[in-house]
């Protein structure tokens, strides 16, 4: 009998429905702490835990931990990264079709958007961006809408952008250029700190619930919000190319089913967090 068992335990660890053990290393462009950005991350981490029932296990590292919050997208490609949670638009100024996935100035909602993306016309596009950069893309939650900027002075009626820095990126900067603001890229407590000493007239982390998380609503005092320039924010996981060629194929759909259980998460936790905060 022990012969028996034996031989039938050690048949179902060799067989197609068990994978090997495996283990990457995710950078995360948000802290785990920032609401949405970077609790969804945890959400998915844990997802991917329990439906491999722990044979694949995903080591997350903090923003600045390996590489900078924003630049892991070369690390990912050249195998210094296993794996990042970020999102498109740090492809903005290297490849202009990224700020369709990123999400579209009067464009659709989150869940509309990712849907778009992940499963409708928009998947080859998605697809054939990130493999030019040598690295697979897995669409997992959007969010949204932003707010257009925390500010602390009333907007000019007649040129209401012109001459004000603000912080943004992708289509909403150029529409924000052009219409005479001048735009840049920070994140986080960069943002309050900048608000604070003047250096940003206006500015948003990104939702709501990120937003009041980095205390802006406390050194501006206008709130300008939802802003039709950023209706969702598509939030995705990016593989080494050669270490997606690697992993078990139940390992590939562990990953794009953990993806898909963290947005339908986040449906409810996108509109409940973001108006708390509102509150």
């Amino acid at each position: 009998m022990r012969i028996v068992v034996f031989a039938l335990v050690v048949g179902l660890l060799c067989s197609d429905g068990a994978f090997a053990r495996e283990r990457l290393n995710l950078h995360l462009a948000f802290g785990h702490r920032t609401p949405l950005y970077g609790s969804l991350a945890d959400r998915f981490v844990a997802e991917v835990g329990e439906r491999s029932a722990r044979r694949l296990r995903l080591r997350v590292h903090e923003p600045g931990a390996i590489v900078p919050r924003f630049a892991y997208l070369d690390a990912v490609a050249q195998g210094a990264l296993d794996a990042a949670w970020g999102t498109p638009a740090v492809l903005a100024g290297r490849a202009p079709d990224a700020v369709l996935f990123t999400g579209v100035p009067f464009g659709l909602g989150p869940a509309e958007h990712l849907v778009w993306v992940r499963d409708g016309a928009g998947r080859p596009l998605y697809d054939a961006l990130y493999a030019r950069f040598g690295v697979v893309g897995i669409p997992c939650v959007a969010i949204g809408p932003d707010g257009l900027a925390w500010l602390r002075k009333p907007l000019d009626d007649a040129a209401p952008f012109r001459g004000l820095r603000v912080r943004a990126f992708g289509l909403t900067a150029r529409i924000l250029d052009g219409l005479g603001a001048t735009t840049a890229v920070a994140f986080g407590a960069d943002l309050t700190i900048g608000l604070a000493t003047g250096a940003f007239d206006g500015a948003e982390v990104g939702v709501p619930a990120a937003d009041f998380a980095y205390g802006l609503h406390e050194v501006a005092p206008i709130y300008l919000y939802p802003s039709p320039l950023q209706p969702a924010t598509l939030l995705d996981v990016v593989v080494n190319r050669d270490r997606w060629d690697r992993l078990d194929p139940e390992a590939r759909a562990t990953l794009d089913a953990a993806c898909r259980a963290a947005a339908a998460f986040a449906e409810g936790a996108n509109r409940e967090a973001n108006a708390a905060a509102l509150l």
